[in-house]
């Protein structure tokens, strides 16, 4: 199970107005081969940017 909830706030740079925090809006948990990753779908307070990141399942 992933530790990232929806409404959590991380930081993140945004690649438009480069603020440093983006709020998380979605998570997806991916299983990728022989590991799992999480998709964290995120959306920055600034300019309302959406961008997502991959993030590795810690071992």
């Amino acid at each position: 199970m992933s530790q990232y909830q929806v409404g959590e706030w991380i930081q993140k740079r945004c690649r438009k107005c480069f603020h440093n925090e983006s709020q998380i809006i979605k998570v997806d948990e991916k299983d990728l081969n022989k590991r799992t990753g999480t998709i964290l779908w995120c959306q920055c307070p600034e300019c309302g940017l959406n961008d997502h990141e991959l993030t590795p399942e810690e071992v």
